[in-house]
């Protein structure tokens, strides 16, 4: 089967079966491609943020403390739904 005809048949599934169908290929996605392959778009996002970082080190956050940090902005959000609600 070619990728034209797989995409063909892919495309008529109904929503829920494409989900399933991309679940699906996440999970086996070593399987499928390799434990090495990195999509060409997502490897360029990574060397441009990579750039960024050695360009700006100014800009970079410590890892230690983030899972405070992200606590706190999520009870902030909450607060102003609570507010808002």
């Amino acid at each position: 089967m070619s990728v034209e005809q797989l995409e063909q048949s892919v495309l008529k599934l109904p929503t829920e079966e494409r989900r399933r169908f991309f679940d699906w290929i996440c999970e086996h996605e070593e399987e499928l491609i390799g434990p090495d392959y990195i999509h060409p778009e997502v490897q360029a996002e990574i060397l441009h943020r990579r750039e960024e970082a050695l360009a700006h080190p100014e800009r970079l956050e410590p890892w230690e403390g983030t899972t405070d940090r992200v606590r706190a902005r999520l009870h902030e959000i909450r607060h102003q739904k609570a507010k808002a609600g």
